[in-house]
């Protein structure tokens, strides 16, 4: 069912499409081989049946499956609602908005990785976590005997994606044959013989169900949805959607805008122990005090005469704004700094980023 490829065919796959990259590593004196993808375009996982090129690692020549790729309702070719709307479901979990990690068996030790890293956070973190936790080696330890891989996503306030959990935490979400890249649908009640976290179920039995859970539930990313060929499908919130594109990326155009408006929409979504978090408050403090600096200028600027005014302010990068609050007061302000910071490019410029 599943087109599991070898280093060699990898390797043919990354030689012959620019879609795809090796990344080679040294860790542990192991020859490591990261195999991912630059951009998800559909046509080219057809082309060459690279569903599993997506972080799958090889340790010499020891394979180690990720996830395969899937894609989201009604992003790609068999995936939109008429290809899939009357498929029997069988089984649906609770997508989780963390990252994904792979345990990697290394002379009989687990080392967790991202995607691309053994050395992220997030990876660095799980290592910890397992340290503390031996339910999750052991439990990991028996998969790899039976040749399968469990896989997890790794959540907490300072990794935030969207979602804020209020946590730490290491979730079981899948478990693979590594030989076969068979999903194991009843994972869970091995898990949870172990005490560790697996996604909620659902009990779904249709995808208009889902749908419409979709558009009023503002507690979850959204759900994974197996059909019963084994076909995966993301479905995710409304609200999700709407969030990430607000705080998928801090952007500071995005940042300030917000500002000007009083929204307080990354305030409320983001936990202030997030990294994102860190970053936008950055971004804010520098604007604020150009902001403030800016208008206590324009504000000057409009006691002084004409003469006086021309003589000052006639070099001054901002000229353009202090005339204009001279001229139509200073209630213009705020849609002319609004203007100019409205693209990227601009935003870097006002709060003199490198670009």
């Amino acid at each position: 069912m599943f087109f599991i490829p070898t280093k060699k065919e990898c390797d043919y796959i990354v030689e012959n499409s620019k879609q795809f990259f090796k990344k080679e590593i040294k860790f542990l004196n192991k020859n490591i081989s990261i195999y991912h993808y630059k951009q998800a375009k559909y046509e080219e996982f057809v082309k060459f049946n690279a569903w599993e090129l997506r972080g799958l690692t090889f340790v010499e020549y020891k394979r180690f499956l990720s996830l395969h790729k899937f894609f989201e309702l009604n992003q790609a070719p068999g995936w939109m609602k008429e290809d899939v709307k009357n498929k029997k479901i069988k089984k649906v979990v609770e997508k989780i908005d963390g990252s994904l990690l792979q345990p990697i068996l290394i002379d009989g030790k687990i080392y967790f990785k991202t995607k691309l890293s053994f050395d992220a956070y997030q990876a660095k973190r799980a290592n910890e976590i397992m340290l503390k936790n031996l339910n999750i080696k052991e439990y990991i330890i028996k998969c790899f005997e039976k040749n399968k891989i469990p896989l997890f996503e790794y959540i907490s306030q300072k990794s935030q994606v969207v979602m804020d959990y209020n946590k730490e935490e290491l979730i079981n979400t899948q478990v693979r044959d590594l030989n076969t890249g068979e999903y194991d649908l009843e994972f869970e009640k091995e898990a949870l013989k172990y005490n560790i976290t697996t996604p909620k179920s659902y009990d779904f039995n249709s995808l208009d169900e889902i749908i419409n859970e979709a558009k009023n539930n503002k507690n979850i990313e959204g759900w994974v949805v197996i059909f019963e060929d084994m076909q995966f499908l993301k479905v995710k919130t409304e609200e999700y959607l709407k969030r990430h594109k607000i705080v998928g990326k801090i952007q500071p155009h995005e940042v300030i805008k917000a500002l000007i408006e009083k929204d307080k929409i990354y305030e409320e979504i983001l936990s202030k122990e997030s990294e994102k978090y860190s970053v936008y408050r950055d971004i804010k403090e520098k604007f604020l005090k150009k902001y403030n600096s800016l208008k206590k200028e324009a504000k000057k600027a409009l006691k002084l005469s004409k003469k006086e005014f021309k003589k000052k302010y006639a070099t001054n990068p901002y000229y353009e704004l202090f005339a204009l609050c001279r001229n139509k007061g200073v209630d213009e302000f705020d849609g002319w700094i609004k203007k100019h910071t409205a693209r990227l490019k601009g935003a870097k410029k006002f709060l003199e980023l490198e670009e």
